[in-house]
């Protein structure tokens, strides 16, 4: 007779994507109640001043950028990386590892605010230990491929490249909760956030969004420029060492180039014509959401630049707009387009879900307009945390509709 915990272990542990991204979408929910009841404490008075034992707005950008997309990031290669390449999959002792890992690092960090910074580091470097793992995982099936020949190696091998920043970025920040010095955190920061996430989002894009829109739109012709991957990459690690050599003035050479490249696979790719299913669409918000943020990061940078203010006027509103907007919409939509596709469910969505997509839409409104209306009414430029009580609701929904569904057998039977 099969123990229940076992077979409920087995089912949950199936695939890579099913335990991270039950560990992510966990982790996006209380990572952000906790930032934003601590804003809360800080700005109303409502609560008692919650202070935690990392700077606010460094704590924010690691939980956020290795916690939060590091689980997602690490769940979606692990699982498709070896299919984009035809080779073996990864076993399970090898992602059961580095999710433990992870999911350690993530939420040990979370007592680390509270309770002492060294266990915060300690966190940080199981982290690290599970970003490294499952980074050898995809360098092993990698090679491979290489040694087969294969011609489609570009994608794989950006999207591994960026693995590896995110790892540089990891130990970054890792000496810099030892050691406090700030080129650490800027290094963290800058290749956490463009080295890794933004230059992962545009090479899983730049590969999955045309795959995508030609199975759903007869007669569509999928177009790539041949060079934008490398383009973008490349723009994406000038970004990341201009924050972390404190160049802010020359950003905007950066942005512009990214938005460049972006706008015109976005052209390519027709998206004007995309009007449905859900599942498509909110792919093609969540690019246009991080086309706004460079935007907003470009004519501020040229604006510092020219002189005509002495810093970026709208304090944040392109960050959020990129990080909230894009990066937010995207571990809505690819996940749950993942979870349902390799569950056997098929990937027919209702109201519910097209309600979640959509509706999503208003948590970054509400992070960034009070941040540009800040320009010209100072009191309310702090005001935008409040959008994280929008951010917590649809992915809490999101975690009890399909946190379920990664721990139960698919019903077709079939492994995975």
């Amino acid at each position: 007779m099969t123990n229940p915990s076992l077979a409920a272990w087995r089912s949950f542990s199936a695939a890579p994507h099913r335990l991270f991204f039950w560990g992510g979408s966990l982790y996006a929910v209380v990572s952000v109640a906790l930032w934003t009841l601590q804003q809360a404490s800080l700005f109303t008075g409502a609560l008692p001043p919650i202070v935690w034992n990392l700077a606010a707005p460094q704590a924010h950008a690691f939980m956020m950028i290795y916690g939060l997309f590091g689980l997602y990031f690490m769940g979606f290669l692990l699982t498709v990386f070896p299919r984009w390449l035809d080779g073996e999959a990864v076993p399970p002792r090898t992602y059961v590892t580095a999710w433990a890992l992870m999911l350690a690092g993530a939420l040990g960090f979370w007592l680390g605010l509270f309770l002492d910074a060294r266990l915060a580091l300690a966190a940080v470097l199981a982290l690290l230990a599970g970003h490294l793992l499952g980074l050898g995982a995809c360098l092993k099936v990698l090679r491979r491929a290489v040694a087969a020949m294969r011609p489609d190696l570009a994608q794989p091998a950006h999207a591994t490249a960026a693995l590896a920043l995110g790892a540089l970025g990891l130990a970054a920040y890792a000496l810099f909760i030892a050691g406090g010095e700030p080129w650490a955190y800027r290094l963290a920061r800058g290749m956490g956030l463009y080295g890794y996430v933004l230059a992962m989002v545009f090479t899983v894009a730049w590969r999955m969004v045309p795959f995508f829109t030609g199975t759903v739109s007869p007669g569509y012709e999928v177009r790539r420029g041949a060079y934008a991957l490398p383009l973008f990459f490349a723009a994406c690690v000038l970004r990341a060492a201009l924050v972390a050599l404190d160049a802010g003035r020359w950003l905007w050479l950066a942005d512009l180039a990214l938005l460049a490249v972006l706008a015109r696979e976005l052209v390519r790719w027709r998206c004007w014509r995309v009007r449905r299913p859900p599942l498509l669409v909110v792919l093609y918000l969540a690019l246009g959401w991080v086309a706004l943020g460079l935007a907003l990061s470009a004519v501020e940078g040229l604006l510092v630049w020219l002189g005509l203010v002495a810093a970026p006027p709208f304090r944040n509103a392109a960050l959020h707009a990129m990080a909230v907007g894009g990066f937010g919409t995207l571990l809505l939509g690819f996940p749950t387009r993942v979870t349902l596709g390799h569950s056997g469910r098929g990937l027919a969505t209702g109201r519910f879900v097209a309600g979640l997509f959509y509706g999503f839409q208003l948590v970054p409104l509400a992070r960034i307009v009070p941040e540009i209306a800040g320009f010209w009414l100072p009191a309310m430029a702090i005001q935008g945390y409040w959008a994280g009580l929008g951010w917590v609701a649809a992915f809490g929904v999101w975690f009890l509709a399909f946190g379920p569904v990664l721990m139960r057998p698919r019903p077709d039977g079939r492994p995975g």
